[in-house]
Formats: C-alpha cells, structure tokens, sequence
C-alpha cells in the first residue's frame, strides 16, 4: 500500500512552551541539519520560541546550558550515534517539561547490533528517560524493545511545507540554469562505505558507453578525512569526475539542478533529505533497492551494472511505501500538545 502523503504542518496551533532543540550545529551531519533547521523555521513560523544546544561543540553547549528556560519546555535531542542517548540520558530525565530522542540514522540496527550485551542492556534502559522516541524509518523502530513502541513514532526527516534549502542556508539564492540529461551526481558523508560512492564512479564508466558525455559530480560532506582521499584521486584521474566537499546548500542545489540524475547507492537509509531535494529539483532519483525510497525514486539492485541500466533505461519506480506521512512538525505539534495537558 502506497504511503499516505506527507502531511502539512500546523505548528502555529500550538503555542506557549518554548522548544530546545539539542543538535549539532557544524561538523559531520548530513541532512540531520537541514531536518532540524526545517523544523526550527515551521515552530518559529508558528510563533514558538526555539532555542537551540549545540551538542557539537562542548563550549557552546555549555553557555547554552546556562540560558535553557527554567519553565517546562519540549527538549528535541536529535542524534546519530546511539551512546549519545546514554551520556544524557540523565539530564534528560530531569529536565521540566517533555524530552524526545530523534533516531537519524538507518545504520542504528548495526550499532545495536554491535554493542556487547551489557551495553546493550544500559541503552535500553537509558531510552527510557525519555518521554518520547523519533525514529526516521520502521526499521528503526522495530529494532527498540517492545515495550518503547508505544512512545515511538515513525517520522520523515523532510517536511515539503519548507523549502529545505532555505531552511539551512538562510535563502540564498539557488543558480538557474540548464538540465544536462547525461550529467549524475551523488553524495557522500566522509566517504564512508555504505554511501558507495565507488560504485556510482563504475555506474557512470557503464553508462559512458552509450552517453559518451556523462559525467559524475561527488558531493562530500562531513570528515575531510582518509576516506576521502581514493575519491579524490579518482577526481583527478578521470576527467568526468568532479570532486567537491562541504559545498555551501546554495552550491548543493545549484548541482542538484543542473544534474539529470541523482544516485542514491546506498546499504541502507531510504527517506533521506538530499534524495527529497534531488526530487524537488526535478532531477531524477536512481537508488539502491536495499530500503523504501520515496515516491517516485526508480530503484535497483545494488550493483553497477543493474544501476546503471536503470540510468539508461529507467527503473522500478518507488510508490512510497513504507515511507511514513509523519513530518517532523506534526509530532511537534502533538507533543506540544501531550506537554500543554501535563
């Protein structure tokens, strides 16, 4: 069964509360920067005052720490790395007001998966200072313990009330200009396996021999650090490949609407924010068939030449299933509202 559509926010109904949001700021993030600014711009749309606790940066975090409001307020933690959720779980527990942890990335069945029994076991137990659970996809989800279903929602990490570019660059302006069918790109945090920005490298050298002009631009984010250097090199040897790293949003959509096609061949993740913007953009979206993927993705298996059919000849296209119709916004207003009550 398709999803139902994402649904538009209303925020602005619930008023009164202040909002915390514990993020990074800066660093290696990825779309989690663009899904929490996207969120910051609807509650202050809505009239909410948001604050933010920048969990990058300890010397920020701390000045931060001193100027939190001393009534109740809705904390929203948003995190990657799952022994963030134990550090804090503490002063989460007894913070005025109501506490979400937000689960971002599709790589936390693997980091359960990972953990030694006994760590294991202290997670479960620091989820439960917590009043309510984000989980970006279902899989997410099912991997908590049962008795934490009922405070988990299933959320998408885009909101298409807000144009996402301007939710994360302050409006800059996105560069107009043609649609070059046989241009790809793809994006990679620190070069990081499961991104498989190689692959996307063989899928374009198999697409070459029936669109001799292709070309490949790779946008890389996060940790400049040695897994980046093979793309690099790559970058230079191949003359239709180009290499960038932390281009500013503008810059981003500025590709993201000159490309044909955005590839997406990743080991797991599915409704992730550059894929919604490659849409909005009006680029087609190839990816790996290895999670659910939005409406209107064409996936593949993950292999090169399978992609790059795909590239050539089209591929399944994705209903949306699988994909929740829960923005963000929504389960801030309902949790606004749960604080409102209690």
């Amino acid at each position: 069964m398709a999803a139902e559509p994402v649904a538009r926010s209303k925020v602005g109904e619930q008023r009164g509360a202040p909002v915390v949001q514990w993020a990074q700021e800066s660093g290696e993030l990825g779309g989690v920067l663009t899904s929490h600014r996207q969120l910051t711009t609807l509650l202050r749309r809505g009239g909410h005052e948001v604050r933010y606790v920048d969990t990058g940066s300890t010397s920020r975090a701390a000045r931060a720490l001193l100027r939190l409001p001393l009534r109740r307020a809705l904390h929203l933690f948003h995190i990657t790395r799952l022994w963030r959720a134990i550090v804090l779980a503490p002063m989460f527990a007894v913070l005025p007001g109501r506490s979400v942890l937000v689960l971002h990335s599709g790589s936390t069945a693997g980091q359960v998966a990972a953990m030694r029994r006994a760590l294991r076991w202290t997670l479960w137990q620091a989820l439960g200072a917590y009043d309510e659970i984000w989980v970006v996809n279902e899989e997410i989800r099912t991997v908590l313990p049962r008795r934490l279903w009922d405070r988990t929602t299933v959320v998408t990490p885009f909101d298409s009330s807000v144009d996402s570019f301007d939710a994360r660059s302050d409006g800059e302006a996105v560069p107009c200009g043609a649609r070059q069918p046989h241009a790809l790109a793809v994006a990679t945090n620190a070069g990081q396996a499961h991104y498989n920005a190689d692959l996307a490298i063989e899928v374009g050298r198999r697409v070459a021999a029936e669109w001799p002009d292709v070309t490949l631009a790779i946008l890389a984010y996060g940790n400049d650090g040695p897994s980046l250097s093979p793309l690099r090199r790559l970058a230079t040897e191949e003359p239709w490949v180009s290499f960038s790293f932390d281009l500013p949003p503008a810059d981003v959509a500025a590709v993201l609407h000159r490309v044909g096609t955005f590839l997406r061949p990743t080991a797991w993740d599915g409704d992730s924010i550059i894929v919604r913007e490659a849409l909005a953009s009006g680029a087609r979206v190839v990816a790996s068939d290895t999670a659910p993927r939005p409406r209107g993705v064409e996936v593949a298996p993950l292999d090169a030449d399978a992609l790059a059919q795909a590239v050539l000849r089209g591929g399944a296209v994705s209903d949306g299933s699988g994909i929740t119709g829960t923005t963000m916004s929504s389960a801030a207003t309902a949790a606004l509202e749960r604080l409102r009550k209690h």
